[in-house]
């Protein structure tokens, strides 16, 4: 089967393909299209995307996302398919890892690709409206002076260098910063599902209290025990999990620090 680049014109034909409780998808694409840090794909059949995928690049590992066949030709192999497309797009002399996180539909896929699970991510929500609690003191909007350690904690998290994209999120971002005037502690709410990474839990919770104001829904590390304790003391309880997977080289990450994943499609 031969993918080919997926296009403006193909972003009619997404709602089509949507999984179940995933929502919109067309935004995604959106963005996908228009970065210079993505390279969406599709598998054609009758003049329509049948199959999606995209890659995501940052300065030398990359995430697959938004792996979606349309559910009227699945079990054909076009999952399969567009994952071996999407990993022969990615230049291994530059990106070293391959990063997705795997639904139960796609986990066996990914296995058959040389996936190997590296730990799981927790899915949690809340029913009722979250309290309003008012804004801590040490939590303040971005600011420029703070760009590079904001980079570098993010680095120091995810072991990825990831600012390419994450430039672009910093802008309408809150920084948490101890009274010492360190930066402790990162919340990008305008990007995906609006990460946080922190250097402490005393930072970390504070930033969960802000994003829970507007958010129902929370996913963070297995890992993370005092962030998954914060939140279910805050009302949420978990739902589901699901596993995060990578191919080629290990990475020293820390998810213990991760408050707040992207997205499926960035970790």
């Amino acid at each position: 089967m031969i993918y080919q680049e997926f296009t403006q014109d193909d972003i009619a034909h997404l709602p089509a393909l949507e999984p179940e409780g995933w929502g919109d998808i067309r935004p995604r694409f959106e963005y996908f299209l228009k970065s210079d840090c993505c390279k969406p794909i599709k598998i054609e059949e009758d003049g329509r995307p049948v199959a999606v995928g995209a890659a995501i690049f940052h300065a030398d590992t990359a995430w697959l996302a938004c792996i979606i066949t349309h559910g009227e030709y699945r079990n054909r192999g076009l999952g399969s398919a567009i994952t071996r497309g999407l990993i022969s797009s990615i230049d291994p002399n530059r990106y070293h890892t391959i990063y997705l996180d795997a639904t139960e539909f796609g986990y066996p896929v990914y296995l058959k690709q040389g996936f190997e699970v590296e730990g799981q991510y927790a899915h949690l929500k809340r029913e009722e409206p979250s309290p309003h609690l008012g804004q801590n003191a040490l939590i303040r909007p971005f600011s420029e002076d703070f760009r590079e350690t904001a980079f570098a904690l993010d680095q120091m998290v995810s072991g990825e260098d990831r600012r390419g994209v994450m430039a672009g999120f910093l802008a309408d971002s809150f920084v948490y910063v101890a009274e010492n005037g360190h930066l402790q502690g990162v919340y990008l709410p305008s990007w995906s599902d609006g990460p946080i990474v922190a250097a402490n839990d005393t930072a970390g919770h504070a930033l969960m209290a802000l994003r829970s104001q507007a958010r129902p829904v929370s996913i963070l590390p297995l890992d993370n025990a005092a962030g998954l304790q914060f939140l279910q003391e805050s009302g949420y309880h978990m739902y589901k999990t699901s596993r995060r997977m990578l191919l080629g080289k290990r990475r020293t990450w820390h998810p213990r620090h991760l408050y707040n994943r992207i997205s499926g499609a960035l970790g």
